[in-house]
């Protein structure tokens, strides 16, 4: 993502919507400071702006992120790789989550079975039982 190209870009778009920076400003509730800082690739729209400035300049947000105008082939295979990455991530979040709880399960398993081979007094076993809970907390 190149911040100079979509502020490019948003420039180009709006002037095509016969808008100046003050009347996106107020359609937007931002500042006109800061569409110039958008238009200027100083800084990005905040992630809750993207949808109304891109109704409000009639684009979809994959043009917005590439900084170009897009045929309606090319908007389909954008969602569709979009899709698929949404997928993937997924996929990525639920192994990482059942690996998370099997370390957690290990974790619980292996403090226990410390306690009762090394603790001896209840002082021994309480310090083992709190150093695990820390540990595998951190998981």
């Amino acid at each position: 993502m190149n911040q100079e190209k979509i502020g490019s870009f948003l420039s180009d778009c709006r002037k095509e919507k016969g808008l100046t920076q003050t009347q996106l400003a107020e359609i937007l509730g931002v500042s006109d400071k800061s569409i110039s800082r958008w238009e200027n690739g100083k800084t990005m729209p905040d992630l809750s702006l993207y949808e109304p400035l891109c109704e409000t300049l009639g684009i979809q947000i994959s043009e917005l992120l590439y900084a170009r105008k897009m045929s309606d082939t090319e908007k389909k295979e954008q969602g569709e790789k979009s899709a698929w990455n949404v997928f993937m991530t997924k996929s990525q979040l639920e192994t990482f989550g059942i690996l998370t709880g099997l370390l957690i399960l290990i974790g619980i398993l292996i403090t226990i079975t410390l306690t009762k081979m090394l603790a001896v007094t209840p002082l021994q076993i309480f310090i083992t039982m709190l150093c695990g809970c820390f540990v595998w907390g951190l998981v």
